[in-house]
C-alpha cells in the first residue's frame, strides 16, 4: 500500500512537471469465472481527456498453467466506448486475461479506467480494474513496501447466500497461506488456507465451508491477509454468491487500522451520495481507519437540495471487531420522512478526538429487495486537505450498462455536500460514438437521477446488452457520478462509481 500522503505528493509533482516519473503502461488482470462470460469495457478517455490519438491495448489469454495462449492487439483510436468480449476470444480454455494499455505519452496513472464485467444467467457483475502487474521495481518499492490486510468485505452466510474471496496470483507463482479471520455472532475465528498457484492463477475461497460455526450469520468483519507477491498489486474480488452461480462483488480494500496516518487537523471528511428511493439504500462502515473513533452523521436532501432530516449514524472505533450497517430507508422512516422525497444523503465523519484519518473507507450499498443480491460499492470520504489544483474543471466518466434485462440508474452529485448550483454537460457514448448529449442542472446539496427509461432512450434502445459510458464535464471540479443496475428478472444488483 502506498501511504495516502505519498499519493497526494505524486499528484502535486505531476501538476508541477508532467514529464517527471512518467507512466507508459497500465494493466489489469481479469479472471474467467464459471457460469459467466467475461468482458471489459472502457471509454476512450485517453483521447477525450488528454487528446491522445492512439493507444495500444494488448489482451493476453492465459491458461490454467500460467502459459500464454495468445495475445491480440486492439488499436484505441476513436472517440467512443469500447466493449471487448474476453470469453471465447481464443479456441483453448482460458483461465485469466492480462489486459495492458501502452502509449508514448504519459498515462499518469498505471491503473486503467476499465470496467470488468461478468455476464451470467440472471445477473451482471461490474467492478472497476482492481489488480495489476506492476510496471517496474521502483513502483514495487512504492506499492509493496507496506503490506496490509484486506478488508471492506460484506459478510452474509444466510438465506442461501455465501460470501467468497477471489484470490489471484501475479506474474510469478505464489505459495503459502492465506489467513482469513471473521468477527461475527460474537465470535472471532481464523483459518489458514494454503494456496499454490502458477503465475496468473485464480482461487475462489467460499466462507460458508471455511467457517461452518457461523452459518446463518448476516454481517460481520472479514480480514484477509495473503502472501506478499512481488511486482503485483493484489486487490481481491469479493462478494456474495448464490448456489446457481449468480454473484455480486466488488474489490477489497486496505485495513489501515495499524497505520497512524492522519491529516494535520480535525476537519471532518464528507461526501454526498445519490439516494434511489426505488431501492434499499445502506452504508456499511468497518473498523479499518487509522486508530481512533469517528462520529458519523447524515443529512437527507430533497430534490431542491434542502435538508429534510438529520440522522445520527453512530460511532465506530478502529481497530475493533464491530461494524456499522446503516439502513438509510429505515432511518428516514423512523425520522418521519418519506424516502420518496429524498434524492441525496450527505455523510459526515468527525474524529471524536485527535486529527482526521486520511482514509475513511466504507461501502455504499444498493439492494433490489428480498431474495436479490445487493451491490456494495467501495468508497472514500473526501477531506478539505485533499490537493485541488487551481483552475481545475470537472471531468468524470463511467459505465452505464443498458439492455433488455437491465434497469440502470445514473446518479449525479457534487462530492461536497454544500457546494453551489452546478451545470453538467452529460454525454452518453456507445461503440458507434456519441449516442446522446444534454445539459443537466444539479441543485446545490442535492442529486439528479437519470431514471432507467430515460437512460434507455439516451442509449438508443435496449435491443442488446450495451456497455454504454457516460461523460460529465463542468466548470465545477466537484461533480461525480454513480451507475446502479438491477437485473429485471432476478433483482440482482451491480454498480460502480465514476472515474
Amino acid at each position: 500500500m502506498k501511504p495516502f500522503r505519498a499519493v497526494e505528493d505524486n499528484r502535486r509533482s505531476y501538476h508541477r512537471d508532467a514529464a517527471r516519473n512518467s507512466v507508459h503502461r497500465a494493466s489489469l488482470l481479469v479472471p474467467e469465472l464459471p457460469g459467466s462470460s467475461a468482458w471489459i469495457s472502457f471509454l476512450n478517455h485517453f483521447m477525450l481527456k488528454r487528446g491522445y490519438e492512439q493507444v495500444g491495448c494488448r489482451i493476453t489469454a492465459i491458461d490454467e498453467a500460467g502459459q500464454r495462449i495468445e495475445s491480440r492487439l486492439v488499436s484505441i483510436d476513436a472517440a467512443r466506448a469500447y466493449a471487448i468480449p474476453l470469453t471465447g476470444m481464443v479456441d483453448a480454455p482460458a483461465h485469466s486475461y492480462l489486459v495492458e494499455f501502452f502509449a508514448a505519452q504519459n498515462l499518469f496513472i498505471p491503473f486503467p479506467a476499465v470496467m470488468v464485467n461478468h455476464v451470467g444467467d440472471g445477473f451482471l457483475n461490474t467492478v472497476h480494474a482492481y489488480n495489476r502487474v506492476l510496471n517496474d521495481v521502483f513502483e514495487d518499492d512504492e506499492i509493496n513496501t507496506i503490506q496490509h490486510t484486506e478488508v471492506a468485505i460484506d459478510l452474509q452466510l444466510a438465506d442461501g447466500v455465501d460470501t467468497f474471496v477471489q484470490f489471484a496470483a501475479g506474474a510469478t507463482p505464489v505459495a503459502g497461506d492465506i489467513a482469513i479471520s471473521v468477527s461475527a455472532n460474537d465470535r472471532r475465528l481464523t483459518r489458514a488456507v494454503p494456496v499454490a498457484l502458477p503465475r496468473f492463477g485464480q482461487r475462489r475461497i467460499d466462507l460458508a465451508a471455511l467457517f461452518p460455526e457461523i452459518a446463518g450469520c448476516d454481517g460481520g468483519v472479514i480480514r484477509v491477509r495473503a502472501p506478499r507477491q512481488p511486482m503485483f498489486f493484489g486487490r481481491m474480488l469479493v462478494g456474495q454468491r448464490r448456489a446457481d452461480g449468480a454473484f455480486s462483488g466488488n474489490h477489497s480494500y486496505y485495513d489501515c487500522s495499524d497505520a497512524a496516518e492522519y491529516w494535520d487537523d480535525a476537519r471532518p471528511s464528507s461526501r454526498l451520495y445519490p439516494f434511489i428511493a426505488a431501492l434499499d439504500n445502506r452504508l456499511r462502515f468497518y473498523p479499518i481507519m487509522a486508530p481512533g473513533r469517528l462520529r458519523l452523521r447524515a443529512s437527507a436532501r430533497d430534490a431542491a437540495g434542502a435538508a429534510v432530516a438529520a440522522l445520527d449514524l453512530g460511532t465506530i472505533a478502529s481497530p475493533g471487531d464491530a461494524h456499522l450497517d446503516i439502513d438509510l430507508n429505515a432511518r428516514l422512516r423512523a425520522a418521519g420522512v418519506d424516502p420518496a422525497v429524498v434524492t441525496a444523503v450527505a455523510v459526515d465523519a468527525e474524529p471524536a478526538d485527535g486529527p482526521t484519518p486520511t482514509r475513511i473507507n466504507h461501502q455504499l450499498v444498493y439492494g433490489g429487495g428480498a431474495g436479490s443480491l445487493a451491490t456494495s460499492i467501495n468508497m472514500s470520504l473526501t477531506n478539505p486537505n485533499v490537493f485541488a489544483p487551481p483552475g481545475k474543471t470537472g471531468f468524470h466518466w463511467g459505465q452505464v450498462p443498458v439492455g433488455p434485462d437491465l434497469d440502470t440508474w445514473l446518479g449525479l452529485v457534487c462530492n461536497a455536500p454544500d457546494g453551489p448550483d452546478t451545470s453538467i454537460e452529460l454525454t452518453l457514448y456507445d461503440e458507434d460514438g456519441v449516442a446522446a448529449r444534454r445539459t443537466v442542472a444539479l441543485p446545490a446539496g442535492g442529486a439528479t437521477l437519470i431514471e432507467p427509461d430515460d437512460l434507455r432512450r439516451m442509449a438508443r434502445g435496449e435491443a442488446r446488452l450495451n456497455f454504454a459510458w457516460f461523460e460529465l464535464r463542468s466548470d465545477n471540479p466537484d461533480i461525480y457520478g454513480y451507475a446502479v443496475t438491477r437485473h429485471r428478472r432476478s433483482g440482482h444488483m451491480t454498480g460502480e462509481h465514476a472515474f
